[in-house]
């Protein structure tokens, strides 16, 4: 109970005499502070393997490994036995997730494989048994942990792959080299750069051990000192050291190399406990057992905490659950609110002092007093004391009541604000308990990140805000308070991570500072996206991705200039995507000439930060030498690191080029391997190039059956040449039954799709006998559309088509020039260049009307 004004300047004076009196001794630890900033971890294990031997424990690992760095504060994304493409989604779900971050994680437990110097991850689908396999089938550790460089402030690795080479192969292709499987056992050295940290479960080049458990040695030990709090990270490696080697008798000597320049703490000290520090009682007089209701102590993490009494009243008994309790005596934190006191035979008046020492599991104290007052006729103070508790304990609960809700948050945006209020002043004083906490993403209260268990006091609620993690849209978390009083119902905040509009509606594919899988440029409707991309902009100015996707939204909308300056200011806001969108629009000429040379240097920005779009093309550009001096090594390997992330245009190019020996040598079945890669991920382009291969036979045995359904699909997929393919089949009747309608309906479709030779063909059929009568209006038509969309690289350098068109009769072409008017407005007509000739005026003509229908800068 509080004492009245009256005896509260005679209790300070006492007080204090009493603190400067008592033996209340403690040590605070000198230990650090809850690291600053986000911290992100891919924890990946893969114990089930389909071809290679299975492991017993990588799956249990990361499990264990998960929860731990969870419970340290790491917004974790795992992958448990994923197969390749599992694997590289899974990447790059934790390469969004880490931009920003002050520390980037990975745990990797399962197969391994080192080859020419370098670490690959083997997913679960993995066999191995080619030279061409480890390039399509694996995923290059060097690849993520460059990433995290660019997106983090300090990178760890830990790696417990370090087993047998159980592969049927002895030399893989890695870019431009045909390299043995390293000579020695297990893993090569990893040399880190400044701010890193790499972690060997046992030496470079020997072999770990799995143990007789459900863990392996390494992760069991791992896991053990990474939960023991306030211990630097080289400290607990090197405590994790002593114990592998005890565990397989000095067969498995883990490794670490380390630059870091920094303390690193997986579970830093938390601020010391809190304590009232001077804390008034009054009893009444001649009370066998009065509750004192201390305010127990409070440690921010939920941690047991360990009270000592150091003074006790002179007279009276100070009693725990009914026993007597003596100076010296240990308790804990818990404990504080049961104490009660004896004032039997204590005379009216008499001051009672006790005096605690309240320590934590990091040895930090903090010191308590309590001061009783005995006096006679409490009676009206005991029951204000009562109705003031009564009135506090039922605005705690009308308080937690009201924060049961749903919160929705947008993924990608930083933390949100979980937008609920502030206690009344009754309830000010309450302390709830983190009892569930959201599976994915991070808690904030302020800066401070909020863990399983931890406590938050009445002030800490209004300050929450949550951070969902990246590809946890859909999903739904539960944050649950619950207050020390059991019959004071828990309150549950329901957390509902999802996508803002513009994401859904104009994501860019392989984005890895966007938030979603995205749309293909012909995905994108403009109708949806531009209001959902200006409001973006609008509600979040400082998201870069958001000024990004407004970008391609106005190209879909044929907004080709205003397009070019939004996505110039998103690439100067770093958007890393950016630089390479705007690089292809310097090739393309959008704003005036085509200027290669800029459009590399561009290029080049968004390749160095690891972009897979960059990579390609910045890659590309130094194969070939387009814009730059060519490097066709260098060049390769960004080709081969852009395919390594998923990039099926780079797996595409890399087909290209190893089916037809383009500056290396031709081997077909590289080739193949990499267009059934691309396959796997559906793309169009990569069945479209596989179905010629196997209608050709080149690479892999002839096979129409197959050409003809991988033409097809690529051509209801909106690939633009496959259709004039497929219109060639039908044609000639090869694989299928020769059907001239057929043939001019898929020939048409490649035309409009901006196929000079869909074009082309759809003419010649327009004049072939096979039809009857010469069509010379259609072949007029269509010879010019071929004439207006021929480009170098897709088309034809002789342009025949516009030679042939000048062989036509007149009237025919004069009939095909009113068709492709009609189609024009008169405004249209009147912006057409003047034309030195009727032809030039008729594919003129040609191609106002296609750019009119369809293409845009964007597509294909």
């Amino acid at each position: 109970m509080r004492l009245l004004p009256d005896v509260a300047e005679f209790f300070k004076s006492l007080v204090l005499a009493a603190v400067l009196a008592a033996s209340v001794t403690g040590n605070a630890l000198s230990a650090p502070g809850p690291d600053a900033g986000k911290r992100v971890a891919l924890v990946i294990g893969n114990s089930v393997y389909k071809a290679l031997p299975s492991l017993p424990n990588p799956a249990n690992d990361v499990r264990e490994v998960g929860a731990t760095l969870r419970a340290a504060g790491f917004d974790v994304t795992i992958g448990v036995d994923v197969d390749r493409l599992a694997l590289e989604e899974t990447v790059r779900r934790f390469l969004r997730s880490s931009q920003d971050a002050e520390a980037g994680l990975i745990y990797y437990s399962g197969h391994g494989i080192q080859v020419g110097g370098h670490n690959f991850l083997v997913p679960v689908d993995a066999t191995l048994e080619t030279p061409y396999d480890v390039e399509t089938q694996t995923m290059p550790l060097d690849l993520i942990f460059n990433h995290l460089r660019q997106t983090s402030r300090v990178q760890l690795i830990f790696l417990d792959a370090c087993r047998n080479n159980p592969f049927n192969a002895q030399k893989y292709w890695i870019a431009e080299t045909l390299q043995p499987v390293g000579a020695t056992r297990g893993l090569a050295r990893i040399d880190s750069n400044l701010g890193s940290l790499i972690a060997f479960s046992t030496e470079p080049g020997q072999v770990a051990l799995d143990g007789t458990g459900s863990l392996s040695p390494y992760t069991q030990s791992f896991v053990k000192h990474v939960n023991e709090p306030a211990k630097e990270i080289r400290q607990i490696l090197t405590e994790v050291r002593r114990d592998v080697i005890a565990a397989t008798d000095g067969k498995q000597v883990p490794w670490e190399n380390s630059s870091l320049t920094d303390s690193f703490y997986f579970r830093p000290a938390p601020p010391a406990p809190v304590v009232e520090p001077m804390q008034q009682v009054s009893v009444q007089a001649g009370a066998t057992a009065v509750g004192l209701h201390i305010i127990p102590p409070r440690d921010e993490t939920g941690s047991d905490l360990a009270v000592t009494i150091n003074q006790v009243p002179q007279v009276g008994i100070l009693r725990l659950d009914g026993k007597p309790l003596e100076q010296g005596a240990k308790i804990n934190g818990g404990s504080l609110a049961r104490l009660s006191y004896d004032v039997t035979g204590v005379a009216s008046g008499t001051i009672g002092l006790i005096g605690y020492t309240v320590t934590d599991a990091f040895g930090q104290t903090a010191q308590g007093v309590v001061a009783i007052a005995v006096m006679e006729d409490t009676g009206a103070k005991l029951a204000e004391e009562k109705r003031r508790q009564e009135e506090q304990r039922a605005a705690a609960a009308d308080y937690l009541g009201s924060l049961s809700r749903d919160v929705s948050a947008t993924v990608g945006v930083g933390p949100v604000p979980g937008g609920l209020p502030a206690a009344p002043e009754a309830a000010e004083r309450l302390a709830v308990k983190v009892m569930a906490l959201p599976e994915k993403g991070i808690l904030r209260a302020g800066d401070r990140v909020i863990g399983q268990g931890h406590i938050l006091d009445a002030a800490d609620i209004p300050l929450l805000s949550y951070e969902p993690q990246v590809g946890s849209d859909g999903a739904s978390y539960s944050l649950t308070l619950a207050a020390a009083s059991d019959d004071i119902e828990p309150a549950t905040i329901v957390l509902k991570p999802k996508l803002d509009p513009c994401d859904f509606a104009a994501a860019a594919p392989l984005d890895l500072q966007g938030v979603t899988a995205g749309k293909l440029p012909n995905e994108i409707d403009p109708a949806v996206a531009l209001p959902a991309c200006t409001e973006a902009t609008k509600t979040y100015p400082a998201v870069a991705r958001f000024v990004y996707q407004l970008g391609r939204t106005e190209l879909a909308d044929r907004q080709p200039k205003k397009a070019f300056e939004t996505i110039r200011k998103a690439m100067d806001a770093g958007h890393v995507r950016a630089s390479e969108h705007l690089a292809s629009l310097y090739m393309l000429g959008v704003t005036g000439q085509r200027d290669p040379a800029r459009a590399t240097a561009t290029a080049r920005l968004g390749a160095d930060k690891g972009d897979p779009y960059a990579l390609y093309s910045f890659g590309k550009n130094l194969y070939y030498g387009y814009g730059t001096e060519a490097d066709p090594q260098k060049g390769l390997q960004l080709m081969l690191q852009a395919a390594d992330l998923g990039h099926t245009y780079a797996m595409n190019e890399l087909g290209h080029i190893f089916l037809n020996g383009i500056k290396i040598a031709a081997d077909p079945e590289r080739a193949i391997r990499f267009y059934e890669a691309g396959v796997e991920r559906n793309d169009i382009y990569s069945m479209n190039n596989l179905a010629l291969a196997y209608r050709n036979g080149k690479g892999v045995p002839a096979d129409l059956d197959k050409a003809v359904e991988l033409f097809t699909r690529a051509a209801e997929g909106g690939q633009p040449y496959a259709p004039t393919n497929l219109g060639r089949m039908y044609r000639d009747g090869v694989g299928v039954t020769k059907d001239l309608a057929v043939a001019a309906k898929w020939l048409e479709m490649g035309a409009e799709r901006g196929d000079y030779w869909g074009a082309f063909d759809r003419a010649h059929l327009a004049l072939s006998d096979d039809t009857g009568e010469p069509d010379f209006v259609t072949a007029a038509r269509f010879l010019a559309l071929a004439s207006a969309v021929n480009r170098p690289g897709t088309g034809d350098a002789d342009n025949r088509a516009q030679k042939e068109l000048a062989k036509l009769p007149a009237q025919a072409k004069k009939k095909a020039e009113e068709a492709l008017s009609d189609e024009l407005s008169p405004t249209e007509k009147k912006t057409l260049p003047k034309a030195i000739s009727a032809d030039e005026r008729l594919i003129r003509l040609a191609k106002a009307g296609w750019i009119k229908r369809n293409p845009r800068y964007d597509l294909f």
